[in-house]
């Protein structure tokens, strides 16, 4: 429920600052993510990580580099 609640929440900011919500929940090989948005031409991929304290770490160390460049690179194909 509260990682619902922080993508609808991300989704609402993104679409206030201009973006176009292109896709969300997106599903590929590696995994999901959960928001694809556009803005000005450039395609933009969010992951959303929501946290009710820092007990868990900070969202940010979740997408770690070796993430990055999974999908990275099953993006590159599409």
């Amino acid at each position: 429920m509260m990682g619902k609640m922080g993508e609808n929440a991300a989704a609402d900011y993104l679409a206030r600052n201009g973006y176009k919500i292109l896709m969300r929940n997106y599903r590929c090989r590696i995994g999901e993510i959960d928001i694809v948005a556009e803005r000005q031409g450039t395609i933009v991929f969010v992951e959303v990580k929501t946290r009710s304290s820092e007990k868990f770490g900070f969202p940010a160390e979740a997408v770690n580099y070796r993430k990055q460049q999974k999908l990275s690179a099953q993006l590159s194909g599409i």
